[in-house]
C-alpha cells in the first residue's frame, strides 16, 4: 500500500505524523465540546513547527535528531540541556 509508493515514508520519523493527528484529535474534541472554535488549516510556510520523541541532543550551535543526525543551527543553544518530553 504506502510502501511501494512511497518508500521514503519509512526513512523519516514516525512520530511527526503521530502528533500532527493527536493534536487534530485534541482540537476536534474541543470543538465538539464547545470549549472553542472549529480547527482551521495552517497555510504552509507560516509558522511551522513539529514534534520529534527520542534521543535528542542539544549542542552550541547544533542539534541532534533521531534518523537525521545533527543539524546547525543559527541560533547559540543552551550547552547541558535536555530537551522537553511530551507524553
Amino acid at each position: 500500500m504506502v510502501k511501494p509508493n512511497n518508500y521514503w515514508y519509512y526513512e523519516v520519523s514516525k512520530t511527526a505524523p503521530q502528533y500532527a493527528l493527536r493534536y487534530l484529535s485534541e482540537a476536534w474534541k474541543r470543538c465538539f465540546s464547545k470549549v472553542s472554535a472549529q480547527p482551521k488549516f495552517k497555510k504552509k510556510g507560516r509558522d511551522d513547527s513539529f514534534t520529534l520523541d527520542g534521543s535528542i541532543s542539544v549542542g552550541v550551535f547544533q542539534i541532534k535528531l533521531p534518523r537525521i543526525g545533527w543539524i546547525k543551527t543559527y541560533e547559540i543553544l543552551p550547552d547541558n540541556v535536555t530537551p522537553k518530553s511530551v507524553t
